[in-house]
Parts: C-alpha cells; structure tokens; sequence
C-alpha cells in the first residue's frame, strides 16, 4: 500500500485560509438572506453590540500586529505556521462577531470591517514558503 502524499506547508496553509475566508463569507451571505428575509433580530441592542465589535476589533488588531512582529522574527517554518493561523483566527473572529452584529442589529457595517481585518491579517502575515 503506497504511502499518502503529505502536501507542503505553503499548500497547507493556503488551504487553511481559504477555509478561513470561505466559512466567514458563506456565514456573511447566509446572514444577509435571513436578515433581509426576516429584518434583524434584535436592534434594541445596537449600543451594547457597537461597544462590542470595537473594542473586538482594537484587540484584533493588536493581537494581529503583536504575531506579525513574531511571525517576522520566527524561523522555524512549524513555529511560522502557527502563528499564521493564530493572526488569521484574530481576523476571523472579528468577522464573525461583525457578522452577528449584522444578524442582531441589521447594520452590515462591523461585518464589512471585521472581513477587512481578516483580508488585513491575511495580508500582514503572508505565508512564507
């Protein structure tokens, strides 16, 4: 029985964000169905759910330029791999709490911004084959 090919750790991370990014834009469209359909679920929380997103989005954006520093300085390319992901997960959350803020409040503004710090992480820390 022959042996599976393992994939490099380029291809493997690139399949990884596009994992990321697929998830987050298919959840944004489902969202933007069903709010579109039904209107948003809960507007009275708008205040509560701005307060949120931003203070959400300032601690991704640290988290995501403190790992880019690491990420830089890192020449283990297992160790580089990990950090990729982490960044790209501080991305992806923003997105998704944008996301529900959009489900909540019907606002697709946090949405937009969270995808644009995800497109930032991917951006600021690339993968390095």
């Amino acid at each position: 029985m022959t042996q599976p090919r393992e994939l490099p750790l380029g291809a493997t991370l690139r399949i990884i964000r596009m994992a990321f990014l697929g998830g987050v834009f298919l959840f944004g469209v489902a969202v933007t169905f069903l709010v579109g359909r039904d209107g948003p679920r809960a507007p009275e929380r708008a205040a509560t759910m701005q307060v949120m997103n931003i203070i959400f989005i300032v601690a991704a954006a640290g988290g995501i330029l403190w790992i880019q520093r690491k990420h830089a300085a890192e020449q283990d390319p297992v160790a580089r791999k990990s950090l990729n992901i982490a960044a790209w997960a501080f991305g992806e959350a923003t997105a998704l709490c944008g996301a529900v803020h959009y489900l909540l409040v019907g606002s697709p503004i946090p949405y937009l911004v969270g995808l644009g710090m995800m497109l930032a992480a991917f951006a600021l820390v690339p993968i390095r084959d």
